[in-house]
């Protein structure tokens, strides 16, 4: 279970720059120092400042952030700008070379791939940083504790068959109100892929209806106003005022709570990895920067904001 530690402070997707005054000479006199993972490259020369720009899924705007933070403090000649925007906006940042790393919350498709490669050069280079759950949630007073895939099918995809939450339990009555996405976000495509599922052989697309919001907060928030919503965000964003539904693969199976180990290890129907992605090698830097996330301090960072760490 996520505690009340681990719960996302809520912060609006957009730019979250990580640039303050005073911290370039607040940085002059200290020693660099690589907390958690390792890294052989030369530390930047003193006084020199360096930037690392990182830009994409909105999911993970706040845990990019909170990365960026930290390691201010542990090479504060190093500013990392931090900004959402979607995943699919980050693949395109990447290949205009608007950023240096592309955070994202489903894996980078073939043609974004051949995009990078056509416009940078450079072969996109990938990296697995934390796992997540996409959990289903739902307002506390609705009685219906556990939904199966099929169910979700039925409910969220074009040509759904089911329309009201008595389908699901003729003690609960009134129409489901539909909270999701924006069609850039990671989000948004993983759980159509996921959901969704195809028909005759082609991806099955949402169906209309559905308020689709910038943020993953946005979602809970509107949730939590709504006795008859369901909506979808990861796991990290639940607060006290939803609640979310177990999730099995087949209906009667059983359902699976979102959490750490569920996450980890699959169990959960819908969990995910979490990705950064940079075109070709990474520079020095970027490397030191990738490698502390990918250490002990970094991947504490995850699991403080309520996602699920490599180990």
């Amino acid at each position: 279970m996520i505690t009340n530690q681990s719960i996302h402070r809520g912060i609006q997707a957009g730019a979250v720059a990580i640039l303050t005054a005073g911290l370039l000479s607040a940085g002059c006199g200290k020693n660099d120092q690589a907390a958690g993972g390792s890294s052989t490259s030369p530390a930047p020369a003193a006084g020199k400042t360096i930037e690392i720009r990182m830009k994409g899924s909105d999911t993970m705007i706040q845990l990019v952030t909170a990365w960026a933070e930290a390691y201010r403090k542990v090479k504060p000649n190093v500013f990392v700008n931090a900004n959402g925007g979607g995943t699919g906006t980050g693949f395109a940042a990447l290949q205009n070379n608007n950023t240096d790393i592309c955070n994202a919350s489903r894996e980078i498709k073939k043609e974004e791939t051949e995009k990078v490669k056509a416009t940078t050069g450079k072969d996109v280079k990938e990296f697995v940083v934390a796992y997540d759950a996409l959990a289903v949630y739902t307002h506390p007073s609705n009685p219906i504790k556990a939904i199966s895939i099929e169910e979700l099918r039925e409910i969220w995809a074009e040509g759904g068959t089911m329309e009201n939450w008595d389908q699901l339990n003729p003690g609960f009555k009134g129409k489901f109100v539909l909270f999701g996405r924006q069609n850039n976000s990671g989000t948004y495509d993983y759980f159509r892929e996921h959901i969704c599922g195809k028909k005759d052989g082609k991806q099955r697309e949402f169906r209309g209806a559905i308020s689709e919001l910038n943020g993953s907060a946005e979602v809970v928030e509107n949730v939590s106003k709504t006795p008859t919503g369901i909506g979808y965000s990861g796991m990290g964003y639940k607060t006290p005022a939803v609640n979310w539904m177990q999730v099995s693969g087949k209906k009667g199976e059983a359902g699976v709570e979102p959490g750490i180990e569920a996450a980890r290890s699959g169990k959960y129907p819908i969990s995910r990895k979490l990705y950064l992605y940079t075109a070709g090698d990474p520079a020095p830097e970027i490397k030191a920067f990738i490698d502390w996330i990918l250490g002990p301090d970094g991947q504490k960072i995850v699991e403080k904001e309520g996602f699920v760490s490599l180990k």
